[in-house]
């Protein structure tokens, strides 16, 4: 499970769900010299694992994903006024490493209701080392109690986090993310990937949100077999933590 945040560790919380969708963004860095942005997002609550989304090689500056995450956290993770998942848009590079176009934070603590849907924002994102502003990204937020939510049955080595296509599909494991860097403050137009060639990558930052808008809830969406992949994967959770406890005990 993901540890707390220093000074809230309890070991006694129990296991959540947060489900993450990174939905799409838009104002991105507009085109430069015939390139376009291929932007694609990473999302993590813990560093050492980071999902992320498929690249978008139609929509420019106003990519859409719609790309839902799973991230299983426990209660002090959920009641720190701190703790937050981290979204990086990226613009995929034809050569070299890709591009950090923006970075923001979700807080956690902010968006979860116990007994509500999925809450949907706007966020404003930034650049990692200048926070000057670099569009927006939009995401929807839900608690799922651990009780009824979906397990990582299939998932080698019962991961902490992971995308919902990869159960659904079960894809192999993403290759590993491709070297970053932010682009230069020297100019707001970064170089982009251009429009053909296979789309790769992926890289790393942190900074500061803004919430931009926020709505009420999102609807649940998921085909039959996605949601049985769930729930057996919470199944898999609850047996664990039952373990634990009665070895607590």
């Amino acid at each position: 499970m993901m540890p707390a945040p220093p000074g809230n560790v309890d070991g006694s919380s129990p296991s959540h769900l947060l489900e993450v969708t990174v939905i799409s963004a838009q104002d991105l860095q507009r085109r430069r010299l015939g390139r376009r942005v291929r932007a694609y997002a990473v999302a993590w609550a813990d560093a050492r694992q980071k999902l992320r989304t498929g690249v978008d090689h139609a929509g420019g500056a106003a990519p859409t994903w719609n790309d839902r995450f799973l991230f299983r956290v426990d209660g002090a993770f959920l009641r720190s006024e701190t703790a937050a998942v981290t979204v990086e848009v990226r613009g995929a590079g034809v050569l070299g490493g890709d591009t950090v176009l923006g970075v923001t934070r979700i807080v956690v603590s902010t968006f979860v209701r116990p007994a509500g849907g999925a809450q949907v924002a706007a966020l404003q994102l930034r650049r990692p080392r200048s926070l000057r502003p670099q569009g927006i990204v939009n995401v929807a937020v839900a608690l799922l109690d651990a009780a009824r939510a979906p397990p990582l049955d299939g998932v080698p080595g019962s991961p902490d986090a992971v995308a919902v296509k990869d159960l659904v599909m079960r894809r192999p494991a993403a290759p590993p993310l491709r070297k970053v860097g932010e682009a230069s403050e020297a100019s707001d137009e970064p170089e982009m990937g251009v429009d053909d060639g296979p789309a790769q990558g992926d890289q790393e930052a942190r900074n500061n949100p803004e919430l931009v808008g926020q709505s009420g809830h999102l609807d649940p969406r998921g085909t039959a077999v996605e949601q049985r992949k769930l729930e057996l994967t919470l199944a898999k959770w609850k047996a664990e933590m039952h373990h634990q406890k009665k070895l607590r005990n």
